[in-house]
């Protein structure tokens, strides 16, 4: 599939229903919602509560995270606003704490540019010559890789006989909080068991290679992220809720 058709995709791998069957894309159809719970060492620091929402002519992600390690306390919440075509329209983040920050990301003409309020109010825009296709992963906000995740199945997978034949995905990304731009490398690595809430399921387990750190995604048979690791940091993300959590994965 092309990049053109991510959201379209996005609705048939997650909802199981197309849009030729349905006559058109359902709007304000929730797509995932719920919470990751954030560990480092196997001790819970934070949460990200998170909304994916796909409407007529837009795709939104809304996230907050708060997080208390103990020694520094953090409040920070984002919203991504994709185009059908896979385009970024709007992304902003907000932080209430320890400071007060804001950030916006936005086309401008074919590229995008970030304007910045720092703490100290001094304001600044960072242009980048990147395209609108653009894949957004900022810092601690781990749901963006779960749109990523979508994204790489409807352009590096194709479905046959009831199984997804997927190669590497090959995306630039930029991550607004460090004001940088990167790649980043997708790989399906296969099936693997993992116990989830006490109870042993096969989840589809894929590779993130980014910025020279490696990423671990479990995902379930909707396609929906289970737990995420960065084991060289021995950082885990884990679903808080989920719903029934499937026997096998069909990848």
């Amino acid at each position: 599939m092309k990049a053109g058709t991510f959201f379209l995709a996005l609705l048939i791998l997650a909802c199981s229903a197309s849009a030729e069957q349905k006559g058109k894309i359902e709007t304000g159809k929730v797509v995932d919602a719920g919470s990751f719970g954030i560990f480092v060492n196997g001790r819970r620091i934070g949460t990200e509560t998170f909304h994916i929402e796909q409407r007529a002519d837009v795709s939104i992600a809304n996230s907050q995270i708060k997080v208390d390690d103990g020694a520094q306390k953090a409040d920070q919440s984002s919203e991504m606003q994709i185009t059908p075509k896979g385009e970024l329209r709007l992304y902003t983040w907000k932080s209430t704490g320890p400071v007060k920050e804001e950030s916006v990301v936005e086309p401008k003409e074919d590229f995008l540019v970030q304007h910045l309020t720092p703490a100290d109010q001094k304001k600044q825009d960072i242009p980048y010559i990147l395209p609108l296709s653009t894949v957004i992963l900022d810092d601690n906000f781990f749901s963006h890789r779960e749109v990523l995740v979508w994204r790489y199945l409807a352009t590096g997978c194709e479905r046959k006989a009831e199984q997804l034949i997927c190669g590497p995905g090959h995306f630039g990304i930029l991550v607004p909080r460090q004001h940088t731009s990167a790649s980043a490398v997708m790989e399906l690595l296969g099936t693997e068991k993992l116990k989830v809430k006490g109870v042993d399921v096969e989840l589809n387990k894929i590779k993130l290679d980014s910025d020279n750190v490696q990423w671990l995604l479990w995902v379930d048979d909707q396609f929906k992220v289970v737990k995420m690791a960065i084991p060289a940091s021995n950082v885990e993300i884990v679903r808080d809720t989920e719903a029934q959590p499937p026997q096998r994965a069909h990848p």
